[in-house]
C-alpha cells in the first residue's frame, strides 16, 4: 500500500460517490468508530481491501482529521488481535491529504484454509462477513459450510448414496470401465473387481455395507435420478430478452425440458436441446459452397455445459438445486449451483493457472472414461477462443454468492464502420417518422374499406411483416381472441406462417 494508492482510492470515492468491494471510508473525527469488525471480516474473507479513516461517506466523502492517529492504530490493532479469529495483521499508513490527517489501514485476504474470519464476540455464524460491492454482508450458512468443507477436505462426490445399491449400477458400463482401467493401470489387475470399484471411488463400504458413491451413481447408475431426483438440467427457451417475458400467445416458455440421466447423457441431451432451439446462419466459403452453422459455437456450449455438470456443488446443502440453461433471444445463460471453489478466482479463468477441482473423483473418473473431459484445464480458454472465431462477444463469467453463471451473447462486436452505419440508419428513421405517420392514416382508411378480418390481417402483414397481434387488434378494432382464432385458421390453411419467436420473429405470406 502506497500513499499514491490511497489518494487514488479517495479520488475514486469522491468522483463516483461510492465505496467499492476493496475500499471503505470511515469517519474517526471524535473517537474510534463503534463498528469496524464487519469490514475487517468482509475484506479478510474476500480479496482484501483498504479502510481509510478520516473520510466522511455521509457528506460527499470529504476528508476530515482523525481524532488521534496513534490511538486509532492501537484500537485497530487490539480489535484485530483480540477480537478477530483468526488474528488479523493490519498494515498502517498515516497520510496528510488536502491539509487533513488521515489513516489508511490495509486488510489482507487470509489464506483460504483459515476462512472464515469472524468477530469472536458474535461467533462464527453471526460474526462472519463478506464484502459485496460497498457493503459488508453476513455470510450465509451455505457460504460458511462451503469454507469449512474445503478446510476439512470433504469430498462430496464420495458420499455414499444409501438409497441405492451396487445392482443399480449399469453392469455393462462397469465392466467396460474395469477393463479400461486395468489397461491404463496395470497394478489394478491384481485386485478384485470390488476393490477396483472401491479404489476408483465408485462404491463405498467403510461400514460393511456396500453403496454406490455419488460419483458412481452419476456416472454408472441405470437411472441416477431415482436416488438423486433434483440433479437434473432444467432447459428453457424464453420468448424475449429477460426472465419473465411473455410470448404473444401468453406462453412463458417457447420450449422447456427437464433433462435426466448420467452426466454423459445429460450433456448430450442438453446440447441437443440447445441445437434445436438456436438459429442458424449461412456461410459461403471461397469456393461458393454454402454451409448452415449454428449461431453459437457448439464447442463453446459443450465446454460450458460440461463444466456446469462436472464442477457444480453436489453437497447436501445444494443437492435440491438444478443446473439451468436459459436460451434468450440475444444470449444463452448457464447457471450452476456452487460458486468458484477454493482459491479459484474469476481473473484466473482461461489462463494457464491450474484451478482447483471441487469434485476430484468425478473429474478423475471422467478422464479415465475419456468421453466428457477432453480438454482438461483448457475448457474456459476453448469457450473464449470459439466465441472469438465467430466474431461474438467475450463470454461473461459471474460469481453469484453460491452460484456460477456463464453468459454467451450472439450480438457481433461492431467495428467503427458498422457503428457509423447504425447511426446513419437511426437518422434515416428519424427523418421518415413524419412520413410514416401519414402512411398510418392512409392505411387506416384503406383497412376500413376491406371486408373480412382475414383480409385486413393479410393487408397489415403485407405492410409490415413484423406487426404483432396486439397491434392488429388496435388497428382493426377487434379483440385479441378474434385475431388469434383467425391467424390460427390461416396458419392451418397454409396462408401465413410465423418465422422465428413470437416476440422477435416475422410473418410470411405463403
Amino acid at each position: 500500500m502506497t500513499e499514491k494508492e490511497v489518494i487514488e482510492a479517495i479520488e475514486y470515492m469522491q468522483k463516483y460517490q461510492t465505496e467499492t468491494d476493496r475500499i471503505e471510508a470511515k469517519t474517526a473525527e471524535i473517537d474510534f468508530p463503534k463498528k469496524c469488525y464487519d469490514t475487517i471480516s468482509g475484506f479478510a474473507n474476500k480479496y482484501g481491501g483498504i479502510i481509510i479513516f478520516g473520510i466522511n461517506e455521509h457528506n460527499s466523502f470529504i476528508e476530515q482529521n482523525v481524532y488521534d492517529v496513534n490511538d486509532l492504530q492501537k484500537q485497530i490493532t487490539s480489535l484485530c488481535t483480540n477480537s478477530m479469529e483468526p488474528i488479523i495483521r493490519p498494515v498502517f499508513l498515516p497520510i496528510t491529504y488536502k491539509g487533513k490527517i488521515l489513516l489508511a489501514v490495509k486488510i489482507k485476504e487470509i489464506q483460504q484454509n483459515k476462512k472464515p474470519c469472524y468477530y469472536k464476540n458474535a461467533g462464527m455464524h453471526k460474526g462472519s462477513y463478506i464484502r459485496i460491492g460497498d457493503s459488508d454482508e453476513l455470510m450465509t450458512e451455505y457460504e460458511i459450510y462451503n469454507l469449512q468443507s474445503y478446510n476439512d477436505g470433504i469430498q462430496e462426490d464420495l458420499r455414499p448414496i444409501k438409497r441405492a445399491n451396487v445392482d443399480d449400477l449399469d453392469k455393462e458400463k462397469i465392466e467396460k470401465y474395469i477393463e479400461k482401467v486395468k489397461e491404463s493401470k496395470p497394478n489394478f489387475s491384481k485386485f478384485s473387481n470390488e476393490k477396483i470399484l472401491k479404489l476408483s471411488g465408485i462404491i463405498e463400504n467403510s461400514t460393511g455395507e456396500i453403496y454406490p458413491t455419488l460419483a458412481g451413481t452419476l456416472l454408472f447408475a441405470e437411472y441416477p435420478q431415482a436416488y438423486l431426483p433434483q440433479l437434473v438440467v432444467a432447459c428453457v427457451v424464453v420468448p424475449g430478452i429477460k426472465w419473465g417475458d411473455i410470448g404473444e400467445m401468453g406462453q412463458r416458455f417457447d420450449d422447456n425440458k427437464k433433462i435426466e440421466g448420467t452426466l454423459d447423457e445429460m450433456l448430450e441431451q442438453t446440447l441437443s436441446f440447445i441445437r434445436k432451439n438456436i438459429g442458424t446462419k449461412v456461410v459461403i466459403d471461397s469456393n461458393g459452397k454454402r454451409e448452415d452453422l449454428p449461431e453459437y459455437p457448439m464447442k463453446a456450449l459443450r465446454e460450458a455445459v460440461a463444466n456446469a455438470l462436472v464442477h457444480r456443488d453436489y453437497s447436501i446443502s445444494r443437492e435440491s438445486a438444478y443446473i439451468y440453461v436459459q436460451i434468450y433471444d440475444d444470449r444463452i445463460e448457464i447457471l450452476n449451483p456452487g460458486d468458484l471453489y477454493g482459491n479459484n478466482r474469476l481473473e484466473n479463468l482461461g489462463t494457464d493457472m491450474i484451478l482447483e477441482a471441487r469434485n476430484k473423483n468425478i473429474v478423475r473418473l471422467l478422464e479415465e472414461k475419456g468421453n466428457i473431459i477432453e480438454n482438461r484445464h483448457t475448457g474456459i480458454a476453448t469457450i473464449k477462443n470459439e466465441m472469438k472465431k465467430m466474431g461474438l462477444p467475450e463470454p461473461e463469467f459471474q460469481s453469484l454468492r453460491g452460484d456460477f453463471k456463464v453468459i454467451l451473447r450472439k450480438e457481433k462486436v461492431e467495428n467503427e464502420i458498422q457503428k457509423e452505419d447504425r447511426r446513419g440508419q437511426k437518422e434515416d428513421r428519424k427523418r421518415t417518422e413524419e412520413d410514416r405517420r401519414g402512411q398510418k392514416e392512409d392505411r387506416s382508411e384503406q383497412i376500413r374499406k376491406l371486408g373480412t378480418i382475414e383480409d385486413k390481417i393479410l393487408y397489415l402483414i403485407k405492410q409490415n411483416s413484423n406487426i404483432t397481434q396486439i397491434e392488429m387488434c388496435e388497428i382493426i378494432g377487434v379483440g385479441r381472441t378474434a385475431i388469434t382464432r383467425r391467424i390460427k385458421k390461416m396458419k392451418d390453411n397454409n396462408i401465413v406462417k410465423r418465422i422465428g419467436s413470437d416476440k422477435y420473429g416475422y410473418w410470411k405470406i405463403l
